[in-house]
C-alpha cells in the first residue's frame, strides 16, 4: 500500500506540473513562438515572419507558422503555405528549443540567387576537401536547427521567375543512434531546358554512420526518366528521342567522386535540314563507370549498345577541368565500318562542301575495318568546333580491302581498283601502307601515302611512294602534265616517251579535290631499256638500246645510257640537276661524234651566255663545282673544226678554222688561233686556271679593234648597256695595232684589265698614240651605281679633236699643244657632267684662242685699236694668240672652281677667277683683259703704287668684267675701276705674283 501512495502521489505531482506547465504555454504562445523564431534567427541570420502562429500540446510542442517568409540578407528566399515545427519540451526549459524536433515547410516556393541566364555559369563545386569540409559545416548547421526536415511539394525558382522544377519532395533526417549520418531523400520534376519533363529522384546518405565504408563520405543512387534527347547537335545535325537512367555514387573524404551509370535511350533519331528526311538510329543503351578528382574528371568503362549488340566501347577524362584549358581525352575501341552504307547516307546530305561530294562520287568503296581510336583535345575547341577538334586531335588506325577511285579525266590516266592497304590516322595525318592495287594495263604494289589533313583535304600536304610495272604510253600524260603543272625550265625539252619500262616513283605535294595539281617533288626511276625519248631541239629521236633514268623536278640521271641519235652518236652516264641558278652536273660522261654543237651545248649552257655552232667530237666528263652551286668542273678535250663561238661580253662571235677546248685538272683552256672579229685578225685565248676558284684570264691580240666590241665598254656620256652576267672574276691583256672608242681614235693600243663577279672593273696601264700626243688611262668602274674613277694624264695632244668628240661642235675653239692631268669621278648611269667631280690641271702652249662667242663679246667692250700693229693680227677675226695658258680646276657635281687661270700671249694677257658648271656648260667667273704693254708698264713701276697714281696714268688701257650664263650665250657685264691701286689687287695681283712672286701681298 505504501508504493501505491507513493505512485499515485507522483502522479499526482506530474499531473499537477504538466497541468501547470500545459496552463503555462496556453497562456504564453506568442512568447513561445518568439523565443523559437529568435534562436533560429541567432542561430542561422534568418528571419522568419509568419502572417498567424498557433501552438499545440501534443508528445511535442507542435508550433504552426501560416504563410511565414522566409527572409535572409534582406532578400525573401522562400514562399510558404506554412511550416510545422514539432519542439521539444526538455529543449525549450534546457536550451532555446532548438533543435527541432521536426521541421516541416508545405508547399514551399524556394528563389535561387541567380538568373536562369546566368544558371550555366555558375560554377560547380570542385572536388576537394574544402568541399567536404563546407558540406560537413552545412550538415552541423541543420544539426544545430533540426533533427528532421521534410519539403511537400516545393517549387524551385530562377531570381528572375523562371522556374526550374516542382512537385520536389525532400526529406533529410537523423536518428539518435547515428547522430552523424544524415539520409536524404528526393524527388521531382524538371521544367527548365533543355531537358523539361524529366524526371528525377534519389536517395542519398551524408557522413559517418556505423555501417560507413572507411574514407567515405556520402554515397548514393540517383534516377532520371522521360529526358528528352536534346541539345547534342554539331553542324546543323541534332539527336532526338528520351533516356531514362540510373547513377551510384560515392564521396570520398578527399572530396572525389567514384561511381557507375547506366543509360538507355529510345527511338533515336538524326534530324536535320540537310537530310530528306530523319534518320532511325534505332535504340542504344550505355554503361560506364566514373572516377572524379580535383585533376581529372574520367568516365571508364564505356560500353555502347545498339539493341544488344556492342557497338563502341571505350573511355574518356576531362584533364584539369576546374581551369581555362580544360583537355578533353576519348578511347574507343575497334569496330568493322560499312563504308557504302556510309557513303550513300553522306550523299543524302544536302549542302555537303564541294570537294567532299567529288571525292565521294570519284570513291568505290569496299570493307573498311576501323581499329583503337583515341581522341585528346582542348575542351573549348570541341565546344565550338567538334568536327575541326576531331579531324586535328583523332587517332585511329584501320584497313580497307577492294576499294578503288577514279582519277581526274584531264590526266588522261585509267581508274585505279582493287586497292587494298592498312591505314592510320593521327591529328590530321593518314597514311596508307602495305598498298595494292591495278592501274590500267599496270600493276601496283608496295604503295605507302601520307597527308596532312589537319586544314581539310583542298591544300592538304601529301607524300607518295609506289612501285609500278607500266607502259611509258601511259604514264607520258601525267608526266607532261606534272613537268607543265610544275613550271620547270626545261620541261619542253621532254617532246614524247615510249616502251614499256618497270618504275619506282615518288611524289609529295598539295591535294586538291577538284583539280590536278603537280606534286611539288617526285622522283621517277625507270629501266630505260627499249625507250624512246623525244627532246625538243635535239637532232632526232634518242633510242637507248640500255642504261636507267631517274626523273625529279630538278633533274635527270643517266646510268649507263646508250643513245643513237640523228647527226651522231653518243654514251651517257651521270646526271644533269636543273635550278633556277643554272644547270650543275654529276659525272655527266658524253662521248660524241659528229654531234651538232649548238643543239646539244644549248642542253647544258644558256645559250645567252656561250654558244657554240660547227660539230663537235671528243669525250667529256662534267661534274658540279661543290664550292659554287650552278658551276661545272669538266676533263677531257672537245674540237671544233669550223664553226664560231659567241661569248655573252662581246658584240659578235668569233668566227674559228680550229679550235680546241682542253679540261685538265680543273683547268680550262680555250684557244682559238687565226680567227677574226669582225672581221678583224684575232688570236684569242681564254683560260681558266682553277675551277674551284674560278676566274678567267683573256689574252688577245688584234689588227683593229673597236673597244665597244667589248659590251661593258662604253663612252662615258653614252645610255647605259645592259648588266652583264659574269659570276666569275675576270682578267687579261689586249693589245691591238689600231684602236678606236667611239670617234676617239687610238694606234699601239695596249691594256690590261680586272673585273669582279660584282660587275666593278678596272682598266689599268692603259697606253696609246692619239692626236699627235701620249695618252695614259686608268680607268675604274663601279658596278652598283656606275660611278667611273678616271685618272690619266696627256702629253703634247692636238686639243682641238677633243672638243669636237661630243658632235655638239664644228670648229674647237682652243688650237695648240695640250698637257693633261685629271683625277676625276662622275656617275655614267644618270648624267656624266653634272657629277663629275675632282681637280685637272691644264697647260697648253703655243697656241690660239679661237673666235667663239664669249671672246667675241669680250673683245667688242674694250678699245684695242692701240694694241695692233702690222706684225700682230687682230684678234677679233684670227682669235687670240698664245704661249701659255695655265690653269687647275677642282670642284663636284659638275661645277669646278677656277682660281688662278692665266692666258699670256702677244696680244693681251687674260687672267680668270670663277666657276665653270659642266653639266649645263654655264659660267660664273671674274676676268681682266689687258694689253701686253700694260702689264709691262705695271711690272716697272710697282714700287710707286700709291692712292693718287691713277691720277698721273694715262697710259693704263685694262678690261675688267663679270661673265655669267651659258657658254653659248653669255652675259657680259663690265665692272667699274675705282683706282689703280683696286685694279691691281683685284685684278693683277694673281697673274703678277705668279711671274714675280710676292710683288703683292
Amino acid at each position: 500500500m505504501r508504493l501505491v501512495r507513493i505512485a499515485a502521489l507522483s502522479a499526482l505531482i506530474v499531473a499537477v506540473v504538466l497541468g501547470g506547465s500545459a496552463v503555462l504555454i496556453a497562456v504564453n504562445q506568442s512568447r513561445i513562438v518568439g523565443y523559437v523564431l529568435a534562436s533560429v534567427r541567432n542561430r542561422t541570420g534568418v528571419d522568419i515572419i509568419p502572417r498567424a502562429s498557433s501552438v499545440h500540446l501534443g508528445t511535442h510542442l507542435v508550433v504552426v507558422l501560416d504563410q511565414p517568409q522566409v527572409i535572409a540578407n534582406g532578400h525573401e528566399v522562400v514562399k510558404l503555405k506554412s511550416l510545422r515545427a514539432l519542439v521539444s519540451y526538455h529543449s525549450i526549459f534546457v536550451s532555446t528549443g532548438l533543435p527541432l524536433y521536426r521541421l516541416t515547410a508545405t508547399n514551399p516556393e524556394i528563389t535561387l540567387p541567380v538568373a536562369s541566364s546566368a544558371a550555366a555559369a555558375v560554377p560547380m563545386p570542385r572536388p576537394g576537401a574544402q568541399t567536404i569540409s563546407a558540406l560537413q559545416d552545412v550538415l552541423h548547421a541543420l544539426a544545430r536547427i533540426a533533427r528532421r526536415v521534410d519539403t511537400i511539394d516545393a517549387t524551385l525558382r530562377y531570381a528572375d521567375g523562371a522556374e526550374l522544377a516542382d512537385h520536389v519532395g525532400i526529406v533529410a533526417y537523423r536518428t539518435r543512434r547515428e547522430p552523424f549520418l544524415w539520409r536524404l531523400g528526393f524527388s521531382g520534376s524538371v521544367l527548365g531546358s533543355p531537358v523539361s519533363g524529366a524526371r528525377i529522384s534519389g536517395e542519398i546518405s551524408l557522413g559517418i554512420g556505423k555501417n560507413s565504408r572507411p574514407g567515405e563520405f556520402a554515397h548514393g543512387e540517383l534516377w532520371s526518366w522521360d529526358v528528352p534527347l536534346e541539345g547534342i547537335e554539331a553542324e546543323g545535325f541534332a539527336l532526338a528521342g528520351a533516356i531514362q537512367g540510373s547513377l551510384k555514387f560515392s564521396l570520398h573524404d578527399d572530396g572525389s567522386m567514384s561511381g557507375e551509370t547506366d543509360v538507355g535511350a529510345q527511338k533515336v533519331l538524326l534530324k536535320s535540314q540537310r537530310l530528306a528526311a530523319p534518320v532511325d538510329l534505332g535504340d542504344y543503351s550505355l554503361h560506364a563507370g566514373f572516377d572524379i578528382t580535383g585533376g581529372k574528371y574520367a568516365i571508364t568503362q564505356i560500353v555502347l549498345r545498339h539493341v544488344n549488340m556492342a557497338v563502341l566501347s571505350g573511355d574518356t577524362e576531362l584533364r584539369k577541368p576546374q581551369s581555362g584549358q580544360a583537355e578533353l581525352g576519348i578511347h574507343v575501341g575497334g569496330f568493322h565500318f560499312d563504308a557504302a552504307a556510309a557513303k550513300q547516307r553522306l550523299l543524302a546530305v544536302r549542302r555537303l562542301p564541294a570537294d567532299l561530294v567529288d571525292m565521294l562520287n570519284r570513291l568505290r568503296p569496299g570493307k573498311v575495318t576501323v581499329g583503337a581510336a583515341t581522341l585528346s583535345a582542348a575542351l573549348d575547341e570541341i565546344r565550338t568546333a567538334p568536327l575541326d577538334a576531331i579531324r586535328k586531335n583523332l587517332v585511329v588506325t584501320g584497313t580497307i580491302e577492294d576499294v578503288g577511285f577514279t582519277i581526274p579525266t584531264d590526266t588522261k590516266l585509267p581508274p585505279v581498283e582493287n586497292l587494298s592497304a592498312q591505314l592510320g590516322y593521327s591529328k590530321g595525318l593518314l597514311t596508307i601502307s602495305q598498298g595494292t592495287a591495278k592501274f590500267g594495263n599496270s600493276a601496283i604494289h608496295d604503295l605507302a601515302a601520307n597527308v596532312n589533313l589537319g586544314n581539310g583535304i583542298e591544300g592538304a600536304d601529301y607524300k607518295a611512294s609506289v612501285n609500278v610495272d607500266a607502259d611509258l604510253a601511259e604514264l607520258y600524260p601525267a608526266i607532261a602534265k606534272s613537268l607543265e603543272l610544275y613550271q620547270l625550265k626545261e620541261r619542253d625539252r621532254l617532246k614524247r616517251l615510249g616502251g614499256r619500262v618497270d618504275m619506282v616513283a615518288t611524289a609529295s605535294g598539295k591535294l586538291s579535290a577538284t583539280t590536278l595539281v603537280a606534286p611539288e617533288d617526285y622522283q621517277v626511276r625507270a629501266d630505260a631499256i627499249g625507250a624512246v625519248l623525244t627532246i625538243r631541239g635535239s637532232p632526232g629521236p634518242l633510242k637507248v638500246s640500255r642504261g636507267t633514268v631517274t626523273i625529279d623536278p630538278g633533274s635527270i640521271k643517266f646510268d649507263h645510257l646508250m643513245l643513237a641519235a640523228t647527226g651522231g652518236d653518243a654514251t651517257l652516264d651521270g646526271g644533269v640537276n636543273f635550278a633556277k641558278q643554272g644547270i650543275a652536273v654529276h659525272d655527266l660522261t658524253l662521248g660524241l661524234h659528229d654531234f651538232p654543237s649548238e643543239a646539244w651545248l644549248a642542253l647544258l649552257v644558256d645559250p645567252s651566255d656561250f654558244r657554240v655552232s660547227g660539230p663537235i667530237g671528243g669525250k667529256v666528263v662534267v661534274n658540279r663545282d661543290p664550292s659554287n652551286p650552278g658551276a661545272m668542273i669538266p676533263e677531257g678535250k672537245l674540237t671544233l673544226a669550223k664553226g664560231d663561238v659567241k661569248f655573252n661580253f662581246l658584240r659578235s662571235p668569233i668566227v674559228v678554222q680550229g679550235a680546241t677546248l682542253t679540261m685538265r685538272r680543273k683547268q680550262i683552256l680555250l684557244s682559238m688561233p687565226g680567227s677574226k672579229l669582225e672581221d678583224q685578225a684575232i688570236d684569242f685565248r681564254i683560260s681558266v686556271p682553277d675551277y674551284t676558284h674560278p676566274s678567267i684570264r683573256i689574252d688577245a691580240t688584234v689588227q683593229k679593234l673597236d673597244l665597244e666590241v667589248l659590251t661593258f665598254v662604253r663612252m662615258p656620256w653614252s645610255p647605259a648597256t645592259p648588266p652583264l652576267h659574269f659570276p666569275v672574276p675576270c682578267s687579261g691583256h689586249i693589245e691591238a695595232r689600231a684602236g678606236n672608242l667611239a670617234a676617239f681614235q687610238m694606234t699601239d693600243l695596249k691594256t690590261d684589265f680586272t673585273r669582279d663577279p660584282a660587275g666593278d672593273w678596272h682598266v689599268y696601264d692603259m697606253s696609246a698614240t692619239a692626236y699627235r700626243g701620249r695618252v695614259k688611262l686608268d680607268l675604274t668602274g663601279r658596278a652598283p651605281d656606275n660611278w667611273i674613277h678616271m685618272r690619266g694624264s696627256a702629253i703634247d695632244m692636238d686639243p682641238a679633236p677633243l672638243f669636237m668628240l661630243g658632235g655638239k661642235n664644228t670648229q674647237s675653239p682652243l688650237l695648240g699643244h695640250l698637257f693633261l692631268g685629271i683625277d676625276l669621278w662622275a656617275n655614267t648611269d644618270t648624267n656624266f657632267f653634272e657629277t663629275l667631280a675632282g681637280d685637272m690641271s691644264v697647260t697648253v702652249r703655243d697656241g690660239t684662242l679661237n673666235k667663239f662667242t664669249l671672246l667675241s663679246r669680250l673683245l667688242s667692250f674694250i678699245d684695242i685699236k692701240n694694241w695692233l700693229s702690222a706684225q700682230i693680227p687682230d684678234p677679233r677675226v684670227n682669235g687670240v694668240p698664245f704661249k701659255t695658258i695655265i690653269t687647275d680646276f677642282k670642284g663636284a657635281s659638275g661645277l669646278f672652281y677656277t682660281n688662278n687661270f692665266v692666258l699670256r700671249g702677244p696680244v693681251m694677257d687674260i687672267t680668270a677667277n670663277g666657276s665653270v658648271q659642266f653639266g649645263t656648260s654655264a659660267l660664273d667667273m671674274q676676268v681682266g683683259m689687258f694689253p701686253f704693254d700694260t702689264v709691262d708698264w705695271v711690272l716697272n713701276h710697282i714700287p710707286l703704287i700709291g692712292e693718287r697714281i691713277g691720277a698721273g696714268t694715262g697710259k693704263l688701257v685694262a678690261a675688267y668684267f663679270h661673265v655669267s650664263g651659258p657658254v653659248s650665250d653669255p652675259s657680259i657685264t663690265p665692272k667699274p675701276i675705282t683706282s689703280v691701286t683696286e685694279f691691281v689687287k683685284k685684278t693683277l695681283g694673281m697673274p703678277i705674283n705668279l711671274i714675280r712672286p710676292n710683288t703683292i701681298k
